[in-house]
């Protein structure tokens, strides 16, 4: 499972309390098992997390971005930082929170940094 969030306006939490609202008014709508998973592991991840950490450590990323909204880095974050989710991988305006290794295009510069941070993280 892969979440999107939009961080060009909110930080981490509330972006993540925003897409939790949005697919809550989905599922609603239209009743769907992945969206009700979706809402059950954002609701895990808001209720689990030090958010005051996280925004820290995102912010300090962001600073070395440059603005291609293709680009994505891997965030390197202590284990248990994301509860449950695993990984995170930043862009410019967005990050994806994901259980496994992201599919996602990468900046070709970035690529061999986030491979190296991959086969690391998912051999510990």
């Amino acid at each position: 499972m892969e979440i999107r969030l939009d961080l060009s306006r909110h930080c981490i939490q509330t972006a993540a309390c925003l897409k939790l609202e949005h697919l809550v008014r989905q599922c609603l709508k239209v009743p769907d098992q992945a969206t009700e998973e979706m809402i059950e592991t954002l609701t895990d991840f808001l209720s689990q997390n030090d958010f005051g950490e996280l925004r820290r450590r995102i912010d300090l990323a962001r600073q070395s971005l440059d603005d291609d909204p293709a680009s994505l880095v891997p965030l390197d974050l202590p284990a248990g930082m994301l509860k449950p989710f695993s990984h995170l991988a930043l862009g410019p305006d967005s990050c994806y929170l994901s259980h496994q290794l992201l599919k996602m295009p990468l900046h070709p510069v970035r690529r061999m940094l986030s491979e190296r941070f991959w086969r690391r993280s998912t051999n510990k």
